[in-house]
């Protein structure tokens, strides 16, 4: 396994220097970070004053080099006459033309530099190296060519380039097969120089790393127990190098696609530069899920420089409360409860919501159109109401959707084209790999999606041509356990793991609509704190229904009551169509497999009724799981 790299773009063709360079620091070894994008604060900027390049064209961490930076020069000494003026400033004449400029002396950049670093990991206790690499000149070539050589022979010499900590064609071509020798080697040759401890090179790494890299979902114990969380090398694909057409990428559960969205946004701010901030709004279907993107998102930023600039331009909102605000800022309310009438049942206040956004949307169609990205999560669940929402505050078309057929829990329908949304049927390529989910439980998860011939048709279609993939490395089965009173079983299961290691914040219970009372209630009886829904502040038990799981995860999800789903075998609906009645009770197993798929460690299933369809099922294939893992 090779470097992690760590760039949003590629670098350009005329940067041969660059590339070389790169192309010899891409053989270093996992445990190297090699950087050509930095997160940089104020106190570093201040340092690098004066300097006409704020930062050096690479930065490498690891624990044997600390922290390293590489200036890297490309000079023509066969065009250009080079000749030092003092130690901050060359002159550059061109030999044929007799034009002459000033550029700074990489050695004074380098300083700048390792200064500037200094500051960016203080307090850290990780050693600071700043060398000048000529990946297209020799060392004997410079010695020859340049005008006043005699500077650089003089005891002061190593204020205008310090020869022995720099870096030429010849060291790197010797030193090709193995890189980390030659930067180690340049490193610990300092007199002062000092290992760095690998948790000093982690913390180093949180601290540069820029946010968009980040994997921002995972809770306080991952923190405590997993080394730095990055996006994957496909994630990087694609939030940094998609065409601007392929903006609609369906994958799988706990694919990633959440966080690319996410670092999609982020990587929109830093693009503006030093320019005017876009204004990108990061949307779903539900408060759940938007509170959902906005934990991740607090993660992704939490110790950035650029915080304050990414809270202002990215607004993270649901559909329904944007329709809120719409209807507020009309009626010149501050609180859409306002609103509200008196004991109206939550359908009819939406049925009215939808109806007045609707009318003031079609008399005032360019009033909201506040947005120049939008970015959609969760799009299989959208209907084509909330997407002429969205439209209508986005004023430059700029789209970007992400979704997963097999989450799909509601009878919606969209027409993407009808509604005049460009994607240019440039699905982006998938991964097929659910890292959230550990893998055995993933696999019960797919197999069980999968085995509905409507549901694999259904993915067929949308382009799902590989076998699903289980990168998670934890081999935890889930446990699917009779109980003839699972709601006390889940009471007690929850009691057990909280008299553990597992604090509320780790615990999801997932149950049906017909039982959140009573499990409730049983919670309740044995001291737990929950509440319904995802919990923004307080630390409990989140307990929903499965409508109401999506964009949840946690170390420990307990799920119950999936004998209520609808299945075509019950009374219910016995007088529908045959079709209906399959599309009915795939909509039901996609809630039972997006509960599934939300553990990240434990899956507890209770079920009272053996022969249920959906039961027997997972039962089966759990079965077959269990006994494969005791063979192998």
């Amino acid at each position: 396994m090779k470097c992690q790299l760590i760039q949003t773009t590629k670098i350009a063709d005329k940067n041969r220097a660059e590339q070389e360079m790169l192309a010899f620091l891409r053989n270093l070894p996992a445990e190297y970070f090699v950087y050509r994008e930095l997160k940089l604060t104020a106190a570093y900027r201040e340092r690098v004053k004066g300097i006409e390049k704020k930062k050096p064209d690479f930065v490498v961490v690891s624990p044997e080099t600390g922290l390293l930076s590489i200036e890297v020069k490309d000079w023509n000494l066969t065009h250009n006459v080079y000749e030092w003026q003092d130690q901050y400033r060359i002159r550059v004449t061109d030999r044929s033309a007799g034009h002459v400029r000033e550029i700074d002396n990489p050695t004074a950049q380098v300083e700048a530099y390792l200064y500037a670093f200094m500051e960016l990991v203080r307090g850290l206790r990780v050693f600071v190296t700043s060398i000048v690499a000529f990946p297209r000149v020799s060392r004997s070539d410079l010695m020859n060519r340049l005008e006043n050589i005699e500077v650089l022979r003089n005891p002061q010499s190593r204020f205008y380039l310090d020869l022995d900590r720099t870096l030429f064609k010849e060291d790197l071509d010797r030193y090709v097969a193995r890189p980390e020798a030659l930067l180690v080697k340049v490193v610990q040759d300092h007199p002062k120089f000092q290992r760095s401890s690998p948790q000093q090179v982690e913390r180093a790494n949180r601290r540069i790393l820029p946010s968009s890299f980040r994997i921002g979902d995972y809770t306080e114990r991952q923190k405590n127990q997993n080394r730095l969380k990055m996006i994957t090398e496909q994630q990087r694909r694609w939030i940094f190098g998609l065409h601007p057409q392929q903006n609609y990428l369906l994958d799988v559960a706990g694919s990633g696609k959440t966080n690319v969205l996410i670092s999609k946004a982020i990587h929109a701010v830093d693009m503006a530069g030093d320019g005017a901030l876009p204004r990108i709004l990061l949307t779903t279907y539900s408060p759940n899920l938007e509170t959902n993107i906005r934990r991740i998102f607090q993660h992704k930023i939490a110790d950035s420089p650029d915080r304050a600039r990414y809270q202002e331009a990215i607004t993270i909102q649901c559909v329904p409360a944007l329709m809120g605000q719409i209807v507020a800022a009309v009626l010149g309310i501050d609180d859409i409860d306002q609103y509200r009438s008196p004991g109206e049942s939550p359908d009819a206040y939406e049925t009215r919501l939808r109806q007045d956004v609707e009318d003031i949307l079609r008399s005032e169609p360019e009033r909201f159109r506040r947005f120049d990205h939008v970015f959609i999560d969760e799009v299989q669940d959208f209907d084509n109401f909330y997407l002429l929402v969205v439209d209508h505050l986005c004023r430059s078309k700029s789209f970007f959707f992400v979704g997963d057929i097999g989450q799909k829990i509601y009878e919606r329908r969209h027409d993407l084209e009808r509604l005049g949304f460009v994607t240019g049927k440039a699905e982006v390529e998938k991964s097929y790999k659910m890292f959230r989910t550990p893998r055995y439980i993933a696999e019960l998860a797919t197999r069980f999606i999968l085995g509905d011939p409507l549901a694999r048709s259904e993915f067929a279609e949308l382009g799902y041509t590989e076998s699903f993939k289980y990168p998670n490395k934890l081999k935890n089965m889930a446990e699917v356990l009779h109980a003839d009173h699972p709601a006390q079983e889940v009471a007690d299961r929850v009691r057990a793991f909280l008299d553990t290691t597992y604090s509320e914040a780790d615990i999801l219970v997932i149950t049906s609509a017909e039982r959140l009372q009573q499990v409730e209630d049983a919670l309740g009886a044995q001291g737990v704190r929950c509440v319904l829904g995802e919990p923004e502040h307080a630390t409990a038990v989140s307990l929903v229904d499965f409508m109401g799981v999506k964009g949840l995860e946690k170390e420990i999800v307990l799920v119950t009551g999936i004998e209520d789903l609808y299945d075509r075998s019950k009374p219910l609906g016995m007088f529908e169509d045959e079709d209906t009645r399959y599309q009915r009770e795939l909509l039901s197993r996609r809630k039972a497999y997006v509960a599934l798929t939300r553990p990240l460690e434990q899956l507890i299933i209770y079920y009272q009724d053996p022969n249920n369809r959906f039961v027997s099922e997972l039962l089966d294939i759990n079965h077959e799981i269990l006994n494969r893992r005791q063979v192998g």
